[in-house]
């Protein structure tokens, strides 16, 4: 199992409209394309670090590293130019990729 994780750092000016996107847009699409599930969001708690906005973590599980490829060739490109025209560098991002040790 994968977690393909994508952790978004907002500014404190968009959180609204990020948020807003994320609940009813990003996280709908992403289940709609059939290569994820479970989806989870946390805030990811920082200690002492100065920044504008905060930090979160989106999840979403898929069975392997191959479904994963699958998706990023058939969406990955849509995504980030859609993500990038609606928030610039008011929101920033990267991903990881995630393997469940058993």
């Amino acid at each position: 199992m994968i977690i393909f994780n994508t952790t978004y750092l907002v500014s404190d000016k968009m959180y609204g409209k990020w948020f807003k996107w994320l609940r009813e847009e990003h996280i709908p699409d992403m289940l709609a394309t059939g290569f994820f599930d479970r989806p989870r969001v946390a805030k990811v708690l920082t200690a002492d670090v100065e920044q504008e906005g905060s930090s979160y973590s989106v999840q979403f599980h898929t069975e392997d590293v191959a479904s994963l490829e699958a998706w990023n060739r058939e969406y990955g490109e849509v995504f980030a130019s859609r993500f990038a025209g609606l928030f610039g560098d008011e929101v920033l991002c990267f991903s990881s990729v995630l393997e469940i040790v058993p």
